[in-house]
Protein backbone atom coordinates (compact mmCIF):
# COMPACT_ATOMS: atom_id res chain seq x y z
CA UNK A 1 0.00 0.00 0.00
CA UNK A 2 1.95 3.61 -1.23
CA UNK A 3 2.97 6.18 1.78
CA UNK A 4 -0.01 8.78 2.38
CA UNK A 5 1.80 12.09 2.63
CA UNK A 6 0.84 15.48 4.45
CA UNK A 7 0.74 17.74 2.19
CA UNK A 8 3.38 20.41 2.54
CA UNK A 9 1.14 22.92 2.35
CA UNK A 10 -0.50 21.98 5.85
CA UNK A 11 3.27 21.84 7.54
CA UNK A 12 3.77 25.53 5.97
CA UNK A 13 1.06 26.81 7.35
CA UNK A 14 1.49 25.61 10.39
CA UNK A 15 4.93 26.78 10.46
CA UNK A 16 4.22 30.30 9.05
CA UNK A 17 1.85 30.60 11.83
CA UNK A 18 4.65 29.75 14.59
CA UNK A 19 6.99 32.16 13.02
CA UNK A 20 4.20 34.68 13.05
CA UNK A 21 3.43 34.22 16.16
CA UNK A 22 7.74 34.43 17.22
CA UNK A 23 7.98 37.56 15.04
CA UNK A 24 5.23 39.34 16.81
CA UNK A 25 6.72 38.43 20.57
CA UNK A 26 10.27 39.66 19.24
CA UNK A 27 8.82 43.06 17.83
CA UNK A 28 6.92 43.72 20.65
CA UNK A 29 8.10 46.10 23.37
CA UNK A 30 11.83 46.69 24.79
CA UNK A 31 13.01 47.58 28.14
CA UNK A 32 13.05 50.94 28.76
CA UNK A 33 15.89 53.04 27.11
CA UNK A 34 17.95 55.39 29.10
CA UNK A 35 15.38 57.93 29.07
CA UNK A 36 13.41 56.16 30.52
CA UNK A 37 11.10 55.04 27.57
CA UNK A 38 10.34 52.01 25.78
CA UNK A 39 11.69 51.56 22.89
CA UNK A 40 9.85 49.22 19.27
CA UNK A 41 12.81 47.34 17.24
CA UNK A 42 11.68 47.60 13.59
CA UNK A 43 10.85 44.80 12.39
CA UNK A 44 10.94 44.48 8.14
CA UNK A 45 8.00 43.67 6.46
CA UNK A 46 7.83 40.88 3.52
CA UNK A 47 9.98 41.61 0.69
CA UNK A 48 8.80 41.90 -2.76
CA UNK A 49 8.01 38.60 -4.78
CA UNK A 50 11.42 37.17 -6.85
CA UNK A 51 11.15 37.92 -10.30
CA UNK A 52 9.18 35.22 -12.02
CA UNK A 53 7.98 33.69 -9.41
CA UNK A 54 3.74 33.86 -7.84
CA UNK A 55 3.95 34.33 -4.68
CA UNK A 56 5.98 34.15 -1.45
CA UNK A 57 5.80 30.91 1.16
CA UNK A 58 7.92 32.21 3.82
CA UNK A 59 10.43 34.66 4.35
CA UNK A 60 13.54 35.13 6.76
CA UNK A 61 15.76 38.55 7.54
CA UNK A 62 18.99 38.82 9.16
CA UNK A 63 20.64 42.70 8.82
CA UNK A 64 19.56 43.82 5.49
CA UNK A 65 19.47 40.74 3.79
CA UNK A 66 16.32 38.89 3.14
CA UNK A 67 16.01 35.24 2.49
CA UNK A 68 12.83 34.04 1.11
CA UNK A 69 10.86 31.01 -0.22
CA UNK A 70 8.46 31.55 -3.50
CA UNK A 71 6.63 29.77 -5.66
CA UNK A 72 7.03 29.17 -9.78
CA UNK A 73 4.82 29.23 -11.75
CA UNK A 74 3.87 25.18 -12.95
CA UNK A 75 2.45 22.35 -11.64
CA UNK A 76 4.19 20.17 -9.04
CA UNK A 77 7.17 18.14 -10.15
CA UNK A 78 6.93 14.32 -9.83
CA UNK A 79 9.76 12.92 -7.33
CA UNK A 80 9.60 9.49 -6.46
CA UNK A 81 6.12 9.03 -5.13
CA UNK A 82 5.93 12.60 -4.33
CA UNK A 83 4.47 15.33 -6.25
CA UNK A 84 6.37 18.64 -4.87
CA UNK A 85 5.65 21.85 -5.26
CA UNK A 86 7.60 24.51 -7.30
CA UNK A 87 9.29 26.62 -4.77
CA UNK A 88 12.64 28.11 -5.33
CA UNK A 89 14.83 30.10 -2.17
CA UNK A 90 16.27 33.55 -3.26
CA UNK A 91 18.43 36.01 -1.04
CA UNK A 92 18.30 39.37 -1.58
CA UNK A 93 20.26 42.19 -0.03
CA UNK A 94 21.09 45.91 -1.01
CA UNK A 95 22.46 44.98 -4.26
CA UNK A 96 21.14 42.16 -5.87
CA UNK A 97 18.47 39.19 -5.67
CA UNK A 98 20.30 35.99 -5.84
CA UNK A 99 18.19 32.10 -6.28
CA UNK A 100 20.49 29.79 -4.45
CA UNK A 101 21.65 26.81 -6.64
CA UNK A 102 19.21 23.64 -5.26
CA UNK A 103 16.51 21.94 -6.78
CA UNK A 104 12.87 22.44 -6.76
CA UNK A 105 10.98 22.04 -3.85
CA UNK A 106 13.53 24.13 -2.00
CA UNK A 107 11.60 26.30 0.97
CA UNK A 108 11.73 27.04 4.74
CA UNK A 109 15.08 29.61 4.79
CA UNK A 110 16.37 30.08 8.21
CA UNK A 111 19.44 32.63 8.96
CA UNK A 112 21.81 30.98 11.52
CA UNK A 113 22.44 33.54 14.57
CA UNK A 114 25.28 35.47 13.42
CA UNK A 115 24.03 35.22 10.22
CA UNK A 116 27.17 33.81 8.50
CA UNK A 117 24.98 30.31 7.29
CA UNK A 118 21.60 29.75 6.08
CA UNK A 119 19.53 26.47 6.27
CA UNK A 120 17.06 25.19 3.98
CA UNK A 121 15.29 22.14 3.60
CA UNK A 122 14.81 20.33 -0.24
CA UNK A 123 12.89 17.32 -1.88
CA UNK A 124 16.42 15.51 -0.90
CA UNK A 125 17.09 16.85 2.50
CA UNK A 126 19.37 20.09 4.45
CA UNK A 127 21.06 22.13 3.04
CA UNK A 128 23.56 24.69 4.80
CA UNK A 129 25.02 27.88 2.27
CA UNK A 130 27.14 30.50 2.99
CA UNK A 131 25.97 34.20 3.52
CA UNK A 132 27.52 34.62 -0.01
CA UNK A 133 26.03 31.75 -1.01
CA UNK A 134 29.80 30.55 -2.40
CA UNK A 135 29.80 27.17 -0.65
CA UNK A 136 27.12 24.90 -0.40
CA UNK A 137 26.37 21.54 2.08
CA UNK A 138 24.57 18.87 1.73
CA UNK A 139 24.11 18.58 4.85
CA UNK A 140 21.69 15.43 5.16
CA UNK A 141 20.66 13.56 1.92
CA UNK A 142 16.91 11.81 2.45
CA UNK A 143 17.86 10.20 -1.18
CA UNK A 144 18.04 6.13 -0.68
CA UNK A 145 21.47 5.64 -1.56
CA UNK A 146 20.73 2.81 -3.48
CA UNK A 147 17.85 4.49 -5.67
CA UNK A 148 17.87 6.16 -8.98
CA UNK A 149 18.80 10.18 -8.13
CA UNK A 150 15.03 11.01 -8.23
CA UNK A 151 13.88 8.35 -5.93
CA UNK A 152 13.43 9.69 -2.63
CA UNK A 153 12.34 8.19 1.11
CA UNK A 154 9.90 8.85 2.82
CA UNK A 155 11.46 11.58 5.15
CA UNK A 156 10.29 15.00 4.72
CA UNK A 157 12.13 17.99 6.08
CA UNK A 158 10.46 21.18 7.33
CA UNK A 159 11.29 24.32 9.72
CA UNK A 160 14.54 23.92 10.31
CA UNK A 161 16.12 26.03 13.43
CA UNK A 162 19.13 26.86 14.42
CA UNK A 163 20.93 26.03 17.42
CA UNK A 164 21.86 29.49 19.58
CA UNK A 165 25.50 28.86 19.20
CA UNK A 166 24.18 27.57 15.23
CA UNK A 167 26.53 24.44 16.36
CA UNK A 168 23.29 22.51 15.47
CA UNK A 169 20.09 22.51 13.17
CA UNK A 170 16.75 20.82 14.94
CA UNK A 171 13.92 19.94 12.23
CA UNK A 172 10.64 18.56 11.86
CA UNK A 173 10.55 15.39 10.01
CA UNK A 174 7.34 13.32 8.62
CA UNK A 175 7.13 10.25 6.58
CA UNK A 176 3.59 10.61 5.88
CA UNK A 177 2.16 8.82 8.71
CA UNK A 178 3.33 10.95 11.64
CA UNK A 179 5.80 13.91 12.77
CA UNK A 180 9.19 13.67 14.54
CA UNK A 181 11.93 15.98 15.23
CA UNK A 182 15.71 15.57 14.31
CA UNK A 183 18.98 17.50 15.06
CA UNK A 184 22.23 17.35 13.26
CA UNK A 185 24.99 18.37 13.89
CA UNK A 186 25.61 21.81 11.71
CA UNK A 187 29.27 21.14 10.27
CA UNK A 188 29.25 16.74 10.22
CA UNK A 189 25.58 16.66 9.32
CA UNK A 190 25.91 13.93 12.64
CA UNK A 191 22.60 12.77 14.35
CA UNK A 192 22.52 14.07 17.49
CA UNK A 193 18.85 13.12 18.68
CA UNK A 194 15.38 12.06 17.51
CA UNK A 195 12.55 12.80 19.36
CA UNK A 196 9.32 10.14 19.54
CA UNK A 197 6.64 10.12 17.32
CA UNK A 198 3.83 12.67 17.32
CA UNK A 199 6.25 15.78 18.36
CA UNK A 200 5.08 18.65 15.98
CA UNK A 201 6.51 21.39 17.68
CA UNK A 202 9.97 22.38 20.04
CA UNK A 203 12.02 25.33 20.84
CA UNK A 204 15.88 25.39 21.47
CA UNK A 205 17.19 25.64 24.79
CA UNK A 206 19.14 28.94 25.46
CA UNK A 207 22.31 26.50 26.25
CA UNK A 208 22.09 24.97 22.62
CA UNK A 209 22.16 21.58 24.47
CA UNK A 210 18.63 21.30 25.10
CA UNK A 211 15.50 21.26 23.25
CA UNK A 212 11.88 21.98 25.01
CA UNK A 213 8.69 20.16 24.01
CA UNK A 214 6.18 22.01 25.79
CA UNK A 215 6.32 21.74 29.32
CA UNK A 216 9.24 19.11 28.94
CA UNK A 217 12.98 19.32 28.60
CA UNK A 218 15.54 16.83 27.22
CA UNK A 219 18.67 17.23 27.33
CA UNK A 220 21.36 16.23 23.93
CA UNK A 221 23.81 13.81 24.23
Amino acid sequence: MPAVFVPRAAFLAVLIGAAVALGGAEAGAQPPDANGEATVDEVPGPPPVPPGALRLINFTWHKGRVAMCAEEPGPPVEQGARLVPRTRVWVRDATATRQIATGVGTCDPTWSPDGERLAVVAPDGLWILAADLRQTSHLIDTRHAEAPANEFDDRTFTGPQWAPDASAVAVLVSNGATVWVEVFDARTGATLYSSEPETYEFAWGADSRSLRFGSRVVRLP
